[in-house]
């Protein structure tokens, strides 16, 4: 250790050379006499006096001091008192300007002399500064006010000071609504916590930049990036925040659609279900290599993944010659683009795998490929064969049971019967077009049909439905049952259809014998209940309670089994069962049930399951009737009443004479809004609307007689009126002629009328509503397309003829010339008498000239006796539009990891550079220090420097454009970043003969930016200039002009290349557009730059005139920096006594250990030092240091493993260490405010950090 001690001589020496130094103005005065005895040279200076002026003087004597000292007395009170006095004040120098200083005068003694010493110092530039600052703060007060973005100000505690008015218009709120509430009040209840914790960061670090889910008043929610600075007193305490709030509602759903699209296509080729093979095809031959398949290709061949890569797609084929199939599958794939073939693929063991095979070409890196998706069909096969042996089954079983099969093919417009259907409908033909069979049921089920079908289709609602048939060979009237179901990858209805006349008949005469009481029990509830598959109850209504007596209560602790009779059990067991197996849909039966009294019943029970949307059984529902009523008519007589009292139809017994009502159920009372005995008060005439029907005499007549049903409007006790259907019919009632009316409110009924005629004038239309194109053609007997006989609107309005010329035309006069056309449409037919769909895609052609390209689904049918082909033609160019957006995405991932890659190696090159370069640099600083050294020695070591300073620029603009910078904005020269980045580019500007013109303003202030982020903007600009120049002139000339307006700096990249149109300019800043030729570029530059530029609250736009060039303009504002000197203002005296702290130097580079030593040492400090982390902690528990300079990468423990340890043991400690590092790991130190010094390093960088954590105190 060196305990050498400065003597008094050098300290004096010192302190003479602090006064003679120092950047205030210091008298001297003998506080006796009063008499001015020393000033230093920096008083002379600031107020323009010399020596005899001031020396030997009385301070009151002086006139520049007027205004200080007015009279003795203040000088008095220094006598009388040791104290301290502060005051600003005015002095004017010589030459009569007046300068603002704060005067500072203290007592102290020197010996037995007391002496006043007076520090002034010129703060005229800080009371200028702070003027224009308050300017500027109103200045910036009334941006926000008047900003295009939310603006808020929060106290400490987050309460809103103030909003402007887009906050207002943008939560819907006044500013007296939200004056003086806490800005967690406007926010999602999830979000509250959140903002409370990163609020209280906001406060400790002075920035924020966050996002929160906001509630407007109305309700709906936002989410609003927030960004914002701490405003703080000239103390430094916190005062008010200043924050914006910009909705990016919109912003963040595209976003995230745009991450979650990338996340589908990333797994999109593992998550493919059949096998997937790729390899390239060139000049139809097929490449001996796959260049990737899945992991299914491995499982169903038996290979390993690295095994398949290695072979041959002949390898693959089992049956010979693979050549010939190979052959004509590429033949037809260069045709078609897509096929779809059996073959079979050989396994590993030896063994024949039938497989369904897709082949896909498309365009991969620029060179044809081939992707083939093969799909194991053994099952499928073997399915085939046992269908096959069940047909002649099926059809037999379907004769026996009135049962038939039918499917819908609503590609087509073909229906399929079985031969039961075809025998219970009337039909002679195999194929039917739907149309046919459509009229086939009774007009008045038509539209219930329709709207099962739809329910069907579009909302998988079961299709389960009873109609009537009129068939169409014998006239015969029957009476039919039909389930089905939707496929929807076939786009296929099938379904089973059941002649049910002869119960419908047997129903029918039931209920005629029950006739009288047929107008109430229609309309009841029935009994419902839900049970699980424990078959519990878990849910009842009122009418199944009350047919067994139980409370809901007691029911819901009962079973199925429990209520059902013993030898009923047994059946409903295998029903059940059944439903559960997904054996049946539903089942029927009668069935008798236990009452709580002991009685036995019989009802009539309905059954389906509840499923998840994942297929699987929840509850079972059933429907009750109690079919009691038919046996025992006393009985049914009192259930008539319950059901009467409970029914949601309005009953009412009315007089017939006149029209007063004799009795009304509950739906009455609660429909007309009357309580009961104001209903009894009441004839029927009062309840009619004004505008309603009254039946005539002779209707009266009839409805008494016979019964009538007819529609009116009734009114409510509140005026409202509302629709109603009423059933009348006569009875005499104990002698009086009494009319029941079962009246039921129609107004969901009517709205359903009105959506149904709207849903069946779509039908109508629905061809010409289709959108994509229908095209309808019948062959020639050469298979070649005769004219169009049928087009949809769709058709017309995309090929841009007139119906009328269409009609004179042919499918090929719009497929666009010198695309192979006639084999679609020869091999359609070919198809057709497959019975099969053919799928191609194709170009066609307007009557402008356009083409479309289309993807092309035809099916051939029977019209008017003759082959008539449809084709549904799809336009695909947004399909294609997007498949080249997938192609670009790919392009920038891969961009972006190559980046990624460019950033580790520039990391990496940083550290082996900066390391050896701290020694070099700073051992040639300390040898250029020296005053004996020869002049050639010096100007060698220059060079060297020179040298030095040159490769740390490049390591910087390397780590810069490698993004491997921390991305924080700081105070930086503009116009050096623009010189920095044509640096990068020097070459290729040169190469490509285009000359770079600036016109930079001087005394430009510095831009508070992220440079890395500017820099990548400028490159931008600067590469699509140079590529605009190369391509008009393989020359040019490439102006940039940096400029103030305002509060503004102005940046123009003036290039004199190809110029853009208005329609390009226009498109500019979309992501993915851009000029270049395909491979060129990425169309994400200027979409990147727009981006960057908005975060910097800057702008960016673009001009030019087509032929004439380009021009870039970005413009960036000028904001205060909130970096503050790295040492403030120190007493000298705590400076030296700094100076004999001991450091400990930590670093496996010799060079620096050594380095740091001398520098250390020759100002006085004690330095130890050692190469290891683990000799560093032993010597930290031997000795205390006062700080600690810690490399971080180290072999064995890292300097951040090293600086947790301290931590852990010495957390005192811990405060005193300074990281050096050579690459860009020091960025987690600034985030977490460590200190830290980058390498290579200046040596006056690190004398000030050291002597900042010395100055802390301990």
């Amino acid at each position: 250790m060196n305990n050498k001690r400065p003597n008094p001589e050098v300290s004096e020496l010192r302190y003479r050379r602090l006064f003679e130094t120092a950047q205030d103005g210091i008298l001297i005065i003998d506080a006796e006499s009063g008499k001015i005895t020393d000033a230093n040279p920096f008083l002379f200076e600031m107020l323009g006096y010399d020596t005899d002026a001031i020396i030997g003087k009385k301070l009151w004597e002086i006139g520049l001091f007027h205004h200080i000292v007015s009279n003795r007395k203040a000088f008095e009170v220094l006598q009388a008192k040791s104290g301290i006095r502060h005051e600003d004040v005015y002095l004017e120098t010589k030459s009569g300007q007046m300068r603002q200083a704060e005067f500072t005068s203290n007592t102290y003694y020197v010996g037995e002399d007391k002496i006043l010493q007076c520090n002034i110092r010129d703060i005229t530039e800080r009371k200028l500064a702070e003027e224009e600052l308050r300017k500027t703060e109103e200045r910036y007060r009334e941006f926000y006010q008047k900003s295009p973005i939310g603006y808020q100000s929060l106290d400490s505690e987050g309460r809103l000071i103030e909003v402007n008015q887009v906050w207002l218009d943008e939560m819907g709120y006044t500013k007296e609504e939200v004056a003086g509430r806490w800005f967690g009040d406007f926010l999602r209840p999830d979000q509250i916590d959140l903002f409370k914790k990163r609020f209280a960061v906001f406060k400790n670090t002075g920035t924020a930049a966050t996002e929160f889910y906001m509630n407007r008043k109305d309700g709906s929610v936002v989410l609003i990036a927030f960004s914002g600075k701490i405003a703080r007193d000239t103390k430094g305490n916190f005062k008010q925040t200043h924050c914006t709030l910009q909705d990016i509602t919109q912003r963040h759903l595209a976003e995230e659609a745009i991450r979650e699209s990338q996340r589908k296509y990333q797994a999109l080729f593992e998550s493919i279900g059949d096998a997937a093979f790729v390899c390239y095809i060139d000049d139809h031959k097929w490449a001996d290599e796959f260049i990737e398949l899945n992991k299914v290709a491995s499982d169903m061949l038996g290979y390993t993944h690295e095994q398949l890569l290695s072979m041959s797609v002949k390898e693959l084929f089992f049956s010979l010659p693979s050549d010939l199939i190979l052959e004509e599958t590429t033949d037809k794939l260069y045709r078609h683009k897509v096929i779809t073939r059996e073959s079979s693929l050989r396994h590993k063991c030896g063994q024949a795998i039938p497989v369904e095979m897709t082949f896909h070409l498309f365009d991969l890196q620029g060179k044809p490929a081939v992707l083939t998706l093969a799909r194991d069909i053994t099952s499928r096969k073997e399915a085939a064969r046992e269908l096959e042996q069940s047909h002649s089954r099926l059809v037999k079983a379907e004769q026996v049971a009135g049962f038939g099969y039918w499917e819908f093919d609503l590609a087509n417009g073909l229906v399929y019967p079985s031969a039961g259907a075809r025998e219970i409908y009337g039909l002679e033909s195999e194929s039917i077009t739907i149309p046919f069979v459509q009229q086939i049921p009774l007009s008045e089920y038509r539209s219930d049909l329709d709207k099962a079908m739809n329910d069907l289709i579009k909302h998988t609602i079961p299709y389960d439905i009873e109609f009537k048939i009129k068939r169409p060979t014998d006239g015969a009237i029957l009476y039919v049952h039909s389930i089905a179901e939707y496929d929807a990858k076939r786009n296929l209805v099938f379904g089973t259809i059941q002649d049910i006349t002869k119960r419908k008949q047997a129903e029918e005469l039931l209920r005629e014998s029950e006739a009288r009481f047929r107008s109430t029990f229609d309309q009841s509830p029935i009994g419902a209940a839900i049970y699980d598959l424990g078959f519990k109850y878990r849910q009842v209504n009122d009418k199944f309670c009350k047919m067994l007596d139980y409370s809901d209560d007691e029911l819901t602790n009962l079973s199925v089994r429990d209520i059902t009779h013993p030898d009923d059990w047994p059946k409903d067991l295998i029903h059940l069962n059944q439903l559960k197996n997904r054996e049946i849909s539903r089942y029927e039966t009668d069935k008798r049930y236990i009452h709580k009294s002991g009685s036995v019943f019989w009802v009539h029970l309905s059954v389906a399951g509840i499923r998840d949307a994942g297929g699987n059984l929840l509850y079972y529902l059933a429907m009750i009737v109690d079919i009691t009523a038919r046996k025992e008519a006393e009985d049914a007589l009192q259930k008539y009443k319950l059901i009467a009292e409970d029914s949601r139809d309005i009953i009412l017994f009315l007089d017939r004479q006149t029209g007063r009502l004799l009795e009304a159920n509950t739906a009455a009372v609660k429909s007309y809004g009357y309580s009961r005995k104001q209903l009894l008060s009441m004839r029927i005439q009062d309840l009619r609307a004004p505008q309603a029907r009254i039946l005539s005499d002779s209707e009266f007549e009839q409805a008494y007689a016979h019964g009538m049903l007819f529609e009116t409007m009734h009114r409510r006790k509140d005026g409202s009126t509302f629709p109603v259907e009423v059933s009348s019919r006569g009875a005499d009632i104990e002698g009086t002629t009494t009319l029941i009316n079962i009246i039921r409110d129609t107004t969901e009924r009517k709205q359903a009328e009105k959506a149904l005629s709207e849903s069946l004038q779509n039908y109508q239309v629905l061809f010409n509503s289709v959108t994509d194109a229908i095209l309808v053609y019948q062959p020639e007997a050469d298979y070649s397309p005769g004219k169009f006989i049928e087009m949809n609107d769709a058709a017309v309005a995309m090929l841009g003829y007139s119906r009328q010329e269409m009609l004179q035309m042919n499918p090929l006069d719009v497929v666009s010339k010198g695309i192979p056309t006639v084999n679609v449409f020869t091999d359609t037919m070919r198809q057709a008498e497959k019975n099969s769909e053919l799928v191609a895609e194709q170009t066609l052609k307007t009557k402008s000239g356009e083409t479309i390209p289309v993807e092309l689904h035809s099916r051939m049918f029977e019209f008017g006796g003759k082959h008539t082909v449809i084709t549904l033609a799809r336009d695909i160019s947004e399909r294609k539009r997007l498949e080249e957006e997938q192609k670009k995405l790919r392009h920038q991932s891969e961009m972006s990891s190559r980046l990624a890659a460019i950033g580790e190696m520039a990391a990496g090159i940083a550290h082996e550079i900066n390391n050896p370069l701290t020694g070099v640099i700073g051992f040639a600083s300390i040898l250029m220090d020296r005053e004996d050294l020869p002049p050639d020695a010096m100007e060698q070591l220059q060079i060297i420097n020179s040298g030095s300073q040159r490769v740390v620029e490049i390591v910087k603009r390397m780590l810069t454009f490698a993004r491997q910078s921390k991305p924080v904005r700081s105070s930086i020269n503009i116009t050096e970043l623009i010189d920095n980045t044509l640096e990068l580019r020097s070459y290729v500007l040169k190469t490509a003969n285009i000359d770079v013109v600036r016109h930079y303003e001087p005394g430009l202030p510095l831009l508070t930016v992220d440079s890395g982020q500017i820099q990548q903007v400028i490159l931008n600009l600067i590469l699509n200039a140079e590529y605009s120049m190369k391509k008009a002139h393989e020359k040019g000339t490439l102006t940039i002009t940096v400029s103030r307006t305002g509060d503004r700096i102005r940046m123009s990249f003036r290039d004199n290349g190809m110029g853009m149109s208005a329609e390009t300019l226009g498109k500019l800043f979309q992501p993915f557009f851009t000029t270049k030729e395909p491979g060129e570029g990425s169309g994400l530059g200027l979409s990147l730059s727009h981006g960057i530029i908005l975060e910097h609250d800057g702008t960016i736009r673009g001009e030019s005139i087509p032929g004439e060039g380009a021009e870039f303009i970005v413009e960036l504002p000028i904001k205060l920096s909130n970096e503050k000197s790295a040492i403030s203002n120190q007493d000298s005296m705590a400076i030296e006594l700094a100076k004999k702290a001991s450091i400990l130097a930590v670093d496996d580079e010799p060079a620096i250990r050594s380095l740091i030593r001398i520098v250390l040492t020759q100002d006085g400090y004690q330095v130890d030092e050692c190469e290891a982390p683990q000799e560093a902690m032993e010597m930290i528990s031997k000795h205390k240091y006062d700080a600690i300079l810690l490399d971080i990468r180290m072999p064995g423990m890292s300097g951040l493993e090293l600086y947790s340890a301290i931590t852990a043991k010495w957390p005192k400690m811990a405060k005193r260490v300074i990281f050096i590092t050579g690459d860009t790991s020091g960025k987690l130190m600034v985030a977490n405010d460590i200190p830290c010094i980058n390498k290579p390093f200046n040596i006056a960088v690190l004398k000030d950090t050291l002597l900042k954590i010395l100055s802390q105190p301990n």
